[in-house]
């Protein structure tokens, strides 16, 4: 669904067919995170995969023919290992963030993993659950895996180089162990990635930040975590051109490039007048100093704060998925919103 009449006015030949086109199979031709299929819908949650997922997945698996001499099989275990533990861990998220009261309704499945929509309530152990929440189905899942193979006599394959799976999948003749390994190998590579990288708007990002707001609050804490996810991508890009890792550096990529728009945006909030990095620290700092505000007045700048940020949110959301991947909530929110600021305007 696009607002205000849609992309499909444009009746520039070729190019608006192509639009249309998209338009139909993805819902959202113009922006480029909607390009993806809905494949089910599980709990009210629905998961969409991605074209490129679809892409990625399909060259690894050609890529291996002339190369790869575990063959074609063994890559396309891989990279239905990597579907499935990602998904679990996504509705990890999803589920954890209902558990605290918040919102949960979509999965986007894409190459360099996957994107779970949540709307947490606007409080630091909230958001710290969710982001966790993920991780611990990987943490629950590991004994598990770990088990099987030893119960399997793979004791040996439990303990591997994460950088040269074939060393381990090599020395496995059936199918089944080698499927069952896959999947033991990529959760762990999930989990130890997401939580071992302080990357935003990766897990381990996700957790410092929630840390730093109960001490600093909300948008202290995100310049923090969005500055060391910079510093962080420039790393892993950096260890990633040295290892000739692709992935890795199509992650530090997507990492940093979020982490940088993250601090334009608290940057451009402070300019503009609104609630944010500059203008929330300032009044945290005077009301320390002076404690100066009634209990009903700070009540009252808090419930603005919130009011701001979830807007923030919802405008984010908009960025990367478009008006239609917004609930019925949401887009109250963002009429009211618009509302308040048209009479504030004429007032």
């Amino acid at each position: 669904m696009v607002s205000r009449g849609g992309p499909y006015r444009d009746s520039g030949g070729r190019g608006a067919d192509f639009r249309r086109i998209l338009g139909r199979i993805f819902g959202d031709a113009e922006n480029p995170m909607g390009w993806a299929l809905t494949v089910g819908r599980v709990a009210g949650i629905r998961v969409r995969l991605h074209l490129l997922f679809i892409v990625y997945a399909t060259a690894q698996i050609l890529y291996s023919i002339p190369r790869d001499t575990l063959g074609v099989g063994f890559t396309a275990l891989a990279m239905t290992s990597l579907f499935v533990i990602v998904l679990l861990h996504e509705f990890g998220h999803c589920f954890a963030c209902r558990a605290v009261g918040g919102e949960a309704d979509d999965i986007l499945m894409w190459p360099l993993g996957g994107l779970a929509t949540v709307s947490p309530p606007h409080e630091w152990r909230a958001h710290l659950i969710t982001t966790l929440g993920g991780p611990a189905v990987n943490a629950a899942l590991t004994p598990v895996f770990a088990g099987l193979l030893m119960l399997a006599g793979q004791g040996d394959a439990v303990l591997f180089n994460p950088f040269r799976p074939s060393v381990a999948v090599g020395a496995m003749g059936s199918w089944w162990l080698v499927a069952l390994w896959w999947l033991h190998y990529t959760n762990l590579l999930i989990l130890g990635f997401n939580m071992l990288l302080p990357l935003f708007p990766l897990d381990g990002g996700r957790t410092l930040q929630a840390v730093l707001w109960r001490r600093m609050g909300y948008a202290p804490s995100m310049d923090v975590a969005a500055t060391v996810g910079v510093f962080g991508a420039i790393a892993l890009g950096v260890f990633a051109l040295v290892g000739d890792h692709v992935l890795l550096l199509g992650i530090a990529i997507f990492a940093g490039l979020v982490s940088w728009q993250e601090r334009r945006r608290l940057r451009a909030a402070d300019d503009l007048g609104e609630v944010g990095f500059e203008s929330v620290y300032r009044a945290q700092q005077e009301e320390a100093r002076e404690r100066g505000p009634t209990r009903s007045q700070r009540k009252q700048a808090e419930r603005e704060q919130q009011v701001q940020v979830e807007l923030d949110r919802i405008l984010a959301k908009i960025a990367a998925s478009g008006m239609g991947a917004l609930s019925a909530k949401e887009k109250k929110a963002l009429r009211d919103a618009t509302e308040r600021k048209r009479r504030g305007g004429s007032g």
